[in-house]
């Protein structure tokens, strides 16, 4: 795979809430299917990841490629975009998008951690579409 061509433009906020909203689904289709708890954190953690990069993408603001959460939270401080209280602790989803996703690299994931995971989520996409779609 190339990477892709540096002068590209880059896909819409639209498209990654579109992207967001489709991991949502994959994380509460895990919760009533026989799914790995590490796998619906994964897609959680994924969905509210590109929620803030829908936003950030939105208000023209750069964000680094990465999957931490706490960084992208410091870039929307640094931007002076204000996170919702009920987010200001998205960051411990983090290991969730990377250490989650091969065998024998995680601890337990309890029901609570899955519900939190998701509400997480749920809220992040709510928010981005305050953002994005109220100012189409």
């Amino acid at each position: 795979m190339n990477p892709p061509h540096k002068n590209r433009i880059p896909a819409s906020p639209y498209d990654w809430l579109t992207h967001a909203r489709s991991d949502i689904k994959l994380a509460r289709l895990g919760l009533d299917q026989d799914v790995l708890p590490e796998q619906i954190c994964f897609h959680a953690q994924q969905a509210v990841e590109k929620a803030f990069k829908a936003v950030l993408l939105f208000h023209k603001i750069d964000f680094p490629f990465t999957h931490d959460l706490e960084e992208l939270l410091d870039t929307f401080e640094t931007a002076k975009i204000p996170i919702p209280s009920n987010l200001s602790d998205v960051g411990t989803l983090t290991p969730y998008a990377v250490e989650t996703r091969y065998p024998g690299y995680w601890g337990e994931i309890s029901e609570t951690d899955i519900s939190e995971a998701v509400k997480f989520a749920e809220d992040a996409i709510k928010w981005t579409e305050g953002i994005v779609q109220e100012n189409k």
